[in-house]
This record gives structure tokens, sequence and C-alpha cells, in this order.
């Protein structure tokens, strides 16, 4: 016979209200994953060498940025992030940014980030930087990944992500990053 305990009502501690089976809860998460206050992002990219793409991040609250990374198929590629300096031009692309957690019980928050592609940046202070080389040409490359997993913390404010191609072929992959906001 199997019984339940509801005097005491649903418990965020454990498993189950059906004694003999339930389990104190393990949690892989944390909770800005379940109020929804964790995004990421994501920018496919073919850069010609010798060129430089720039991402510009505008954070209007505190944020962590918990990966910062790239995926490289084809070429060479130095990331920066930086802070200061000085942008030109326009940037006009609205890159989209998601939720992580997008189950269909999570809060449908608003990340206070905005990114935007297409403009060009110069001088300022690199906060972080990842080195890429995959090979050529495309017969010879092969896949390679770098990613920084350090939280990182930044005040509110202006940033940019500089993507440059470094080597003799267009730099082709994949820029990521993910952060939870305070």
């Amino acid at each position: 016979m199997t019984y339940t305990v509801d005097q005491f009502g649903p418990s965020d501690l454990l498993t189950s209200n059906k004694l003999g089976t339930r389990r104190i809860k393990y949690d892989f998460g944390k909770t800005s994953f379940f109020e929804s206050r964790e995004f990421r992002v994501f920018k496919e990219f073919d850069i010609a060498p010798g060129v430089t793409e720039t991402i510009k991040v505008v954070a209007t609250k505190d944020t962590i940025v918990e990966v910062f990374s790239a995926s490289l198929v084809l070429g060479a590629l130095r990331v920066e992030l930086v802070t200061g300096g000085t942008d030109g031009d326009d940037f006009t692309e609205n890159l989209p940014i998601f939720r992580t957690n997008r189950t269909s019980v999570a809060p449908e928050n608003e990340s206070s980030i905005t990114m935007q592609n297409g403009g060009t940046h110069t001088g300022g202070t690199i906060s972080d930087i990842l080195l890429l080389v995959s090979g050529s040409p495309a017969t010879q490359a092969r896949a390679v990944t770098a990613t920084e997993e350090r939280p990182l913390g930044f005040a509110p404010g202006t940033f940019y992500i500089r993507l440059e191609s470094t080597g003799n072929s267009d730099a082709r992959g994949v820029f990521r990053a993910r952060w939870e906001e305070l």
C-alpha cells in the first residue's frame, strides 16, 4: 500500500509527496536559470582574411558572463572582449538574444542587453581573448573550439566583441556567449 503526505503540501525540497519513493532534490542549475535571468546569443561568421567583425554590447544591468566561446571550422581567428575604446560606423544588425530556460513554466523575461553588429571599433582594454587556428585549405582544416568558462562580472556599460580573421583564408565558424543578469 502506498501512502502520500498531503497534510504538509508540496515540498520544494523533496521530489514527491509519496512516502517511500521521495528523495531530496539535487539541482544542477542555478536560481537565475529557473527565474529566466540567463540568456545566450550566437553568431555565425565568415570573415575574409585581415578583416575584423565587431559586435557592440550594451548592458543596463550588472552581468556575469558564464560562457564566452568560438568554434572555428576554417581559418584562424582572434576573439577579443573589449571595454572602452571608440566605435565607428553604424551598428545596425540586431543579434537575436534567447532565454536559456524556454520551458513552459519559465517566466518570459527579456534581456536587458542588446547586441548589434556592423560597425567598427578601435582601442579599449582587452578583458578576455581567444585564439583559434583550424587550418587551411578546407580539405585539411579541422574544427576547433575555444571557451572561457570562468565567470566574468561586468557593471552596466558598453562592451565590444571583436572577431578578427588572422589567417590566409576566410575564418568560418560560430561565436557564442551565455550570461546571467543580476
